[in-house]
């Protein structure tokens, strides 16, 4: 049904553009490549929406719960209260910088991080922001206190100059994504 939606919405975009004669002529096949690009990008989305959804359940089921006063009304929490059941990640650092690297190299970084706050901290999911940079990750929770660790690594095959990448980190933390960033400038 969805798929049916997009397509249909893609083909009227495509019908009142030619209609106006404002746009290129674009073939079957570039619109089936964008409607495929769509689909999976819709895909993601929805993954990232369950992903939430888990973090929010999550973190509902870990907030206090309220406390009823003399009258028997129930009393909201306390700021104080709240700070007390969140996971913390505090990066090292947040960015890398690669330097020059020849072509097609393929290189590493270790982002180094700690669970400040006083609650289990659970990466759910990390993500660069495009496919050249492949990410490995705690999938156990790190307790209060303890560290962990980030494994980026960066692929320069088809790239060229000046690269600046960010890999988005999800977990049960507040905000529920962090950044980080890598840099590297590719040699010819």
């Amino acid at each position: 049904m969805r798929q049916s939606l997009i397509s249909l919405s893609a083909l009227l975009l495509f019908s009142i553009c030619i209609s106006c004669g404002s746009a290129p002529k674009i073939s079957k096949k570039a619109l089936d490549n964008r409607i495929a690009v769509l689909e999976e990008e819709n895909k993601n989305l929805n993954k990232e929406i369950q992903v939430m959804k888990f973090q929010i359940r999550d973190l509902s089921n870990n907030l206090p719960r309220p406390v009823k006063d003399n009258s028997g009304r129930p009393t909201p929490p306390k700021k104080e209260q709240l700070a007390t059941n969140t996971a913390t990640i505090e990066f090292d650092n947040t960015s890398y910088d690669f330097g020059s690297i020849g072509a097609g190299a393929s290189v590493s970084h270790t982002f180094k991080f700690k669970n400040t706050g006083n609650f289990p901290l659970k990466i759910t999911n990390a993500k660069g922001s495009c496919g050249c940079t492949v990410l490995k990750w705690p999938k156990e929770a790190i307790e209060p206190g303890q560290q962990g660790s980030i494994l980026v690594t960066f692929n320069s095959k088809g790239k060229k100059g000046h690269q600046h990448k960010s890999v988005t980190i999800t977990a049960n933390t507040i905000p529920a994504t962090t950044r980080v960033y890598i840099k590297a400038t590719i040699k010819e």
